[in-house]
């Protein structure tokens, strides 16, 4: 799952600001929020600063940070996705509660990712959570 080569550092930074919203709902801290996305929670914040005052202007984003803002957004809309019509809060209550789908044996998704915040289990855990909406 790797980005398209035409993601560009606008595409990032409508990535982190939805993450960063996104991340409230979840209960996540900036620290665990950091962790996903492979870097310190300083350059996190310094980059969250930086697109919400400068316009039409991006930081610059490592390309495995965009993937994994993309990957983060596509396990958001696969549990959606999932979600009975008028309940997509449910999403974001399977991220929260421990739950025994997709391999997880009793343990949240957050729980999950944030033990082992490597892109490869990002991916192995949206193509599972996918495969249930194909």
């Amino acid at each position: 799952m790797n980005p398209p080569t035409n993601i560009t550092n606008n595409h990032g930074k409508a990535g982190l600001l939805w993450l960063f919203d996104q991340a409230k709902r979840w209960h996540l801290s900036d620290v665990e929020l950091a962790s996903l996305l492979g870097v310190t929670a300083t350059t996190l914040n310094n980059w969250i600063i930086e697109a919400q005052n400068n316009g039409d202007q991006s930081p610059e984003f490592p390309a495995p940070v965009v993937e994994r803002i993309g990957l983060l957004l596509g396990l958001h809309k696969s549990l959606v996705v999932l979600t009975p019509t008028g309940y997509p809060e449910m999403a974001d209550e399977w991220f929260k509660k421990p739950i025994h789908l997709w391999g997880l044996n009793g343990t949240s998704i957050s729980s999950y990712i944030l033990n082992d915040p490597s892109t490869e289990k990002l991916i192995e855990l949206v193509r599972q959570i996918r495969s249930e909406t194909a």
